[in-house]
């Protein structure tokens, strides 16, 4: 393998505007399936154990943090186009090439269709959508709880299946630094440089 030379322009990491992104987003995202299973089991009045002051607030950080992660997801694709990314770690085999590149292709997806279901099917059926209590971001669709209920699916299974795909991200990175130790798990791990 050649080495760089000192003019070498070759990028080893992620930016740092690239990897802050990607640790807030990925620490909002952990908060958001606590909270969403929280939330969805305190049930409705007249049931017993109802709460609602307490389910309509966590409701509402539940769909300001959403609106979040969506701004988020923008911003790191915006990052993605202007900063680029390293070329693939030379220790990767070609299925590890072909598993991460398709894992990361549907999580990017995925961070914009959960977010992106759960802002619409809330405007459809349960607006207003303000972010965190202040600032409205209903959108202008109009629907029913009734119709709102396709929408919902679609969020709740992108959901299931981003939560997979996050398990299998991470013990991805966790085979990269304890086993393999190779430079996959350093590209995206915060640095004092």
């Amino acid at each position: 393998m050649q080495q760089p030379d000192a003019f070498s322009t070759v990028q080893t990491v992620y930016s740092a505007p690239q990897r802050a992104v990607h640790w807030i987003m990925a620490i909002l995202v952990f908060c958001m399936v606590p909270l969403g299973v929280v939330m969805t089991n305190i049930p409705w009045e007249p049931a017993p154990g109802a709460n609602p002051v307490l389910k309509g607030r966590l409701y509402e950080l539940h769909k300001s943090i959403g609106l979040i992660i969506f701004m988020l997801a923008v911003l790191r694709v915006l990052l993605r186009i202007f900063k680029g990314a390293p070329p693939p770690e030379a220790s990767l085999t070609p299925f590890e090439r072909v598993a991460s590149t398709t894992l990361h292709h549907l999580l990017y997806v995925l961070i914009f269709v959960v977010p992106l279901s759960g802002w619409i099917a809330t405007s459809m059926c349960c607006a207003p959508v303000n972010l965190f209590w202040t600032i409205p971001m209903t959108l202008p669709i109009s629907g029913t709880m009734e119709s709102s209920q396709p929408v919902y699916l679609v969020h709740f299974t992108a959901v299931a299946l981003l939560s997979v795909l996050v398990v299998g991200h991470v013990g991805a990175a966790l085979m990269h630094l304890v086993i393999k130790k190779d430079g996959v798990f350093r590209r995206m791990w915060p640095s004092k440089a």
